[in-house]
């Protein structure tokens, strides 16, 4: 009976070790990591205090991603001023940097041929308007962004890598407090119920189409 026991409790520890020299010799799955770069073009309306109109830009991104989370560099470049035909004449550039942090609602996986994406994205930047007859104006302003991305992988390398290349489209918000204008005071630009002094809120907002790509 003591032999039995004996045998019984040798087969257990071997079987025991075997499983677990089988679980530790097993690969761990890799966290897809890749480099994304992005140009792109602006169209929308920007906003600096009473000053709003149609605006066209050009927009650059780079990023590394890990999993579903991507960490950004971004530039935009874009019209600032009165739309055409309005009494106003004024007009300028506007040149954003900024960093973003972008998660991956929904997509089609590392694995797959095809890449389809939707993300949205969270940023913070700095923003430099220069006006075309002259002044400048600085200031901080955040971003909110949605976009779906539409592309290829191809063959993965020696390391796993997969190049991609693709198109993209997005809605971006740029969020910003405006410049205090002089001599400002409580009033009723229409129908309301209490005067008050004009907003101090600039949103600009693009539509941005591009094409992406990375490894």
């Amino acid at each position: 009976m003591t032999k039995l026991a004996g045998a019984l409790l040798l087969i257990a520890s071997t079987a025991g070790a075997q499983n677990m020299v089988a679980t530790d010799g097993m690969p761990r799955e890799r966290t897809p990591r890749e480099v994304d770069g992005r140009l792109g073009m602006l169209i929308g309306g920007s906003d600096v205090g009473d000053a709003d109109g149609f605006a066209v830009g050009i927009s650059g991104g780079l990023g590394y991603r890990v999993g579903d989370l991507t960490l950004r560099g971004l530039v935009d470049y874009y019209r600032v001023g009165d739309s055409a035909g309005e009494m106003s004449d004024r007009k300028g550039r506007g040149t954003r940097l900024g960093g973003a942090l972008r998660y991956s609602f929904a997509n089609t996986g590392f694995e797959s041929k095809m890449n389809v994406d939707f993300w949205g994205e969270l940023g913070a930047g700095y923003e430099h308007v220069a006006w075309r007859h002259g002044g400048v104006l600085d200031r901080p302003s955040g971003e909110l962004a949605f976009g779906l991305d539409i592309g290829r992988r191809g063959e993965a390398n020696a390391r796993g890598d997969r190049k991609k290349i693709g198109y993209f489209m997005a809605f971006r918000s740029f969020v910003a407090q405006a410049p205090e204008m002089a001599g400002a005071t409580a009033t009723c630009s229409g129908p309301c119920s209490e005067a008050t002094k004009p907003p101090r809120t600039d949103v600009s907002m693009f539509f941005e189409l591009g094409v992406h790509w990375g490894r």
